[in-house]
């Protein structure tokens, strides 16, 4: 099937017929993960044009499969800019997630948002039913008992079992990118034990793509997350009523900020915490330790909540920091932003105060926001910055609705944090605002987290991009609640600290070397950029690649570009570790960054080595480190790590590195580093058979073994990863963690792992079987092996076995489970890096890499060449004249071609599809 790409290779209809997209494009941002994410416009264009849609169809290219449907228009309250939000479909079916925003100004469109995704290959018929996939949803989950039901929350908030909705989602692979599949999208709501997410279902075998949380627990954390969509009916309901009723003014000694005013309704005789006058009202209830949501209301008989009376045993003075909390919050929103609830069209604001016993969580469950009492570590959390938390949250589900999960929920939660701080901010400026939860902390450090220094509190965060405390957040990062959803809550520092720092100003260098001088813009200003940023560009599958873009694209439509904000704005973002400093204005930058020091190899093998550096420092930012061999630039890097592949073994090589600035100010040279490469490659060897002949019910999800960290996606019985290499030591321990994966039920799986350690082709020697589990349904399984000081030094094969039932050996064709093999570089001594490829240049080069079919050769007259497999046996020779070879008939895996060419040879590495 033809492959669509909807990026922005743009073909545009104007009034005046079919044009060359050049002629209305200025500018197509590509962020750093290769995708488009920012389309700009050359000025002219009509925002009241009929053929608008049309417009963007085609700047997407978009086939007629495809269509927009205009979902929400925005006016911005602080510009002139209006923001018209666009959903994909794709054969009448939703892609989920999939949003683009078009941003006018003035009449004329300007740009347009959002993230591209590949369409390839999609299926949009499914072969299960709705009912089917709903069973599938409900046994992942496993509850004792869900939310519909409960006869009484449904009665109050129209929430029943969910139909499903049928969706193209799509779903990261473990290169990074994208594939849209069909899929049931289920919101299972859990009464016990509580949770909440959407659950979407494979529509054509009934498998589980992904979750997305939606109520989240972690310990040290408090619970939270909003992106949900739910049925607002309640809120006309909640409305009527509270027409009925008198609102009033009380005063309330609340348990974490003094005496406050709040907003309360006479019922019969006492007041309640019932508030018509924001919304469609802010309703405050007592759970009195329960877990069913239910609607009691806690009373007063005066409107006058003293201490005496609710500073008690069972800390009802917390409810009153709740109601006059959530209040805060919607009115910061609607004063600032003219937002109307987090909906924006008045939503009701429920929150249920002591929930369950000793409960250490606060959450906004999609529908209310509950409040937990606390217990060794936590006070009851409804403190300001917890409130306005948790509804921040609220509003992110109805603008950016970031997925909660890796990079896009550690903005999610980033963001909550800010508008804790804001809020606090605006209505309690004595606190500590730039501490997130420090009213309800009993433990030291007494606060959570800390945005002005995120490496501190009680949950440490990173505060620069990949720096210190950063949790892995890649597609091998499978979410769940034990790795806080690939690290949500660690990796929101980094928005943290970005918003601390331009709100505040900050000078100092950053954890990749990176000096930093911003000068602070204050709270309201930037919060302002904030709330573009995320209700006007952000959208579900956003990352902090995202965030560059956008924050200053924010900043540039409310301030200007070259303004202080903007200028603030892009020093603040690259003193987190996103982007390059700001270095526009009259004076040029003449600076070159610091000598790289300390040039050191490791890991050399015959055909590759790895380098490392100690970073330079820079007046403005180092942007990169351009890599040599002797005279020649092999390439560049942004990190100071690198492989070097593709050497030619038995060959003295001479490496040396400069660090590059924004400007392109080059360093003096760094030391000059000799390396010689081994003798040979491995010798080829044959390994005996071994695999499962069906892996339908259970297979080996990952592998982790030194630098190997592979999750497989393959149903084959056998998989040969022996492309994939770890670098060893002799005499070092190495842990073995196995993951299995099972489609339905689980099953006892028994695990076996051989190394082939004197490089004879067999694992039957003395000490080769390594590893051995007894059958059992424990994931992941984890052993320790240790490389003796008498295996070969070298490549070889390991080999990693899971059968059902039973403990596999090395040569087995067993009736279920899979086989996956290895390879393994042994090293006599020294440390192993894991580190990231340079490619290497020269006047000779190869494409397409990877190959099928054809490989084109870049060289002037004739050259020989030879073919090599990754065993070192020879596979193809020749001469040539002509630039192609044809390579269709080798298999596919590693290869490595040498071309000589008078008197000079080059080595690539050469993929084979």
């Amino acid at each position: 099937m033809k492959k669509h790409v909807f990026s922005a290779g743009l073909i545009m209809l104007l009034i005046a017929g079919q044009v060359s997209a050049q002629e209305f494009v200025s500018k197509r941002n590509i962020d750093n993960n290769g995708r488009v994410d920012l389309i700009t416009f050359n000025s002219g264009l009509s925002a009241k044009s009929t053929n608008v849609n049309d417009i963007l169809k085609q700047s997407l290219n978009l086939d007629s499969r495809s269509t927009l449907q205009s979902i929400k228009t925005d006016l911005d309250p602080s510009s002139s800019f209006i923001d018209e939000k666009f959903q994909l479909y794709y054969d009448g079916i939703k892609v989920q997630y999939v949003v683009y925003t078009l941003h006018s100004q003035n009449g004329k469109m300007e740009s347009l948002s959002g993230n591209v995704f590949p369409i390839t290959d999609v299926t949009t018929k499914p072969t299960l039913n709705a009912a089917s996939a709903l069973n599938s949803a409900i046994k992942h989950t496993s509850a004792q008992k869900y939310m519909w039901e409960d006869a009484e929350y449904v009665k109050e908030n129209s929430y029943k079992k969910p139909d499903g909705e049928l969706v193209l989602i799509p779903i990261e692979q473990n290169d990074g990118s994208f594939k849209l599949l069909l899929a049931y999208k289920f919101d299972i709501y859990a009464a016990q034990p509580l949770s909440r997410e959407y659950v979407y279902v494979d529509a054509l075998d009934g498998k589980i793509l992904m979750t997305d949380a939606i109520i989240k627990h972690a310990n040290n954390f408090y619970g939270d997350n909003a992106t949900s969509s739910h049925n607002e009916s309640s809120i006309e309901n909640s409305a009527v009523l509270n027409a009925k009723l008198a609102l009033v003014s009380g005063t309330a000694a609340t348990r974490y900020s003094g005496s406050q005013t709040i907003s309360t309704t006479l019922v019969g005789s006492s007041y309640t915490l019932r508030d018509s006058s924001r919304g469609s009202g802010v309703f405050t209830y007592n759970l009195k330790k329960g877990t069913a949501l239910k609607s009691t209301d806690f009373t007063d008989n005066d409107n006058n909540w003293t201490a005496a009376e609710f500073n008690n045993s069972t800390y009802d003075n917390a409810a009153l920091d709740a109601h006059w909390g959530v209040s805060n919050t919607y009115d910061y929103f609607k004063n600032t932003f003219n937002r109307n609830s987090y909906n924006n069209a008045g939503a009701v604001l429920k929150s249920y105060v002591h929930y369950s016993s000793g409960y250490e969580n606060a959450y906004w469950s999609g529908s209310e926001m509950v409040y937990g009492d606390g217990a060794s570590t936590f006070s009851p959390l409804t403190a300001l910055d917890v409130t306005a938390h948790e509804l921040g949250h609220a509003v992110c589900e109805y603008s950016a609705n970031l997925v909660y999960a890796r990079e896009s929920g550690a903005i999610n939660e980033g963001l909550s944090d800010i508008w804790g701080a804001v809020v606090e901010n605006a209505y309690a400026p004595t606190k500590q605002n730039f501490l997130i939860g420090e009213d309800i902390t009993k433990t030291s450090p007494y606060y959570l987290r800390s945005m002005s220094n995120p490496n501190s509190g009680l949950g440490a965060q990173p505060d620069t991009y990949l720096g210190t405390y950063w949790k892995a957040a890649t597609s091998s990062c499978s979410p769940s609640q034990a790795n806080d959803q690939c690290g949500v809550h660690s990796n929101s520092g980094v928005l943290n600290h970005f918003f601390y720092i331009l709100t505040q100003g900050k000078s100092g260098t950053n954890d990749i070397g990176n000096a930093f001088s911003v000068t602070g813009i204050g709270f309201a200003k930037s919060a302002k950029i904030i709330y573009r940023m995320e209700t006007s560009y952000l959208t579900s599958n956003s990352t902090y690649a995202n965030v560059l873009t956008y924050a200053i694209q924010s900043a540039k439509d409310l301030y200007g570009g070259g303004s202080a904000e903007a200028i603030a704005t892009q020093n603040a973002l690259y003193a987190v570790g996103l982007g390059t400093a700001y270095s526009g204005g009259s004076t040029a930058d003449t600076i070159a960054p610091s000598t790289p020091t300390n040039l050191a190899a490791s890991g050399t093998t015959s055909v590759a080595t790895n380098l490392s550096w100690t970073a330079s420092t820079d007046n403005v930012g180092v942007t990169g480190y351009d890599v040599y061999s002797g005279s020649t630039l092999l390439g560049n890097t942004a990190s100071t790590t690198t492989s070097i592949t593709g050497l030619v073994a038995s060959t003295t090589y001479s490496f040396s590195v400069k660090a590059k600035d924004a400007a392109g100010n080059a360093s003096a040279s760094s030391n000059v580093l000799s390396v010689t490469t081994g003798s040979t490659t491995t010798p080829p060897v044959s390994y005996c058979a071994s695999k499962g002949n069906s892996t339908s019910d259970e297979k080996i999800s990952k592998v982790v073994f030194g630098t190997i960290s592979n999750s497989s996606t393959g149903t084959a019985g056998y998989e040969n990863f022996a492309t994939q290499i770890a670098n060893v030591n002799k005499g070092s321990a190495y842990t073995i963690t196995i993951t299995p994966k099972w489609t339905s039920t689980s099953y006892n799986e028994g695990y076996a792992v051989f190394i082939d350690y004197n490089g004879d082709g067999d694992f039957a020697d003395a000490g080769e079987t390594v590893f051995t589990k007894a059958a059992s349904k424990t994931t992941p399984v984890s052993g320790s092996i240790t490389i003796p000081a008498s295996a070969i030094t070298g490549n070889t094969r390991m080999r990693v076995s899971m059968k059902y039932n039973g403990i596999p050996t090395s040569c087995e064709t067993f009736s279920y489970g899979q086989v996956e093999d290895y390879t393994l570089n042994i090293k006599a001594t020294g440390t192993v890096n894991s580190l990231t490829n340079v490619k290497v240049n020269s006047a000779i080069n190869i494409y397409p890499n990877p190959v099928k079919d054809v490989l084109n050769i870049t060289a002037e007259g004739n050259f020989s060449y030879q073919i090599y497999s990754e065993s070192g046996q020879m596979v193809m020779s020749g001469e040539a004249n002509e630039k192609m070879l044809n390579v269709q008939k080798l298999t596919t895996g590693l290869y490595l071609i040498k071309i000589s060419q008078n008197g000079k040879t080059t080595s690539h590495k050469l993929v084979k599809k």
